[in-house]
């Protein structure tokens, strides 16, 4: 086996005067994998959001007459407390709500998990195997998304949930997002006796509502 020095071996290879850069391994790992958890959001925006959604009109009278509202949404910064979107239908809630997670996406590679009420609740039945209740885990995964955002929290959903069953795993999923200070970003075409309004006062015997109040900011669209 050859003794010879290293320096030797690899004489005429490196060129002279070659000076090695460091490389800061971690830093570059953790580049690399910031840039693909941004893909992946950016993967999961694009897949959720209908393309009709994409491009609003924001100069039509109802939007203009929601302008606040809406601003106050495309300008949320992220903290433990989210959203909660209220008004009838047609007023720029929904919108502007997919315009602030584009942002969070695009911009900040923010992970959202997006579900329209039905089809939260509708995987929440599913967990119901020949009488066996596997919802635990599915409800604990969910829950602990760094952001989640639930469309048309209306009235077939909360019928849903009014099953003693359904709603007793949504409010498990409610109290782990205030424990865990995760934000919950939700639209709903209910009024809910005024919560946008009068707060959690006016709704004492809803404890729904007011675990929604908890952990979102309400805004009311007119």
């Amino acid at each position: 086996m050859s003794t010879q020095p290293i320096h030797d071996l690899v004489a005429g290879i490196v060129p002279d005067g070659f000076q090695p850069v460091a490389v800061d391994l971690e830093a570059a790992s953790l580049a690399y994998v910031a840039e693909a958890r941004k893909r992946d959001a950016i993967a999961r925006y694009e897949a959720a959001v209908p393309m009709v959604m994409r491009l609003s009109d924001w100069s039509h009278p109802s939007m203009i007459a929601n302008a606040e509202q809406i601003r106050r949404v495309l300008d949320h910064q992220v903290t433990h407390r989210g959203l909660l979107l209220t008004g009838r239908t047609g007023r720029g809630k929904t919108r502007s709500m997919w315009g602030l997670m584009r942002r969070l996406s695009h911009e900040d590679g923010r992970e959202i998990r997006y579900y329209h009420a039905q089809d939260w609740f509708a995987t929440l039945q599913s967990c119901l195997n020949f009488g066996r209740d596997d919802a635990r885990g599915w409800v604990d995964a969910v829950a602990r998304r760094p952001i989640v955002f639930i469309d048309d929290l209306g009235q077939e959903a909360i019928q849903t949930a009014r099953s003693e069953w359904a709603l007793s795993w949504f409010m498990r999923f409610l109290d782990i997002r205030v424990s865990e200070r995760l934000p919950l970003y939700v639209t709903t075409n209910l009024d809910a006796q005024g919560i946008a309004e009068r707060g959690a006062s006016s709704v004492r015997g809803d404890p729904m509502v007011r675990r929604l109040i908890e952990i979102c900011e309400p805004i009311k669209f007119v």
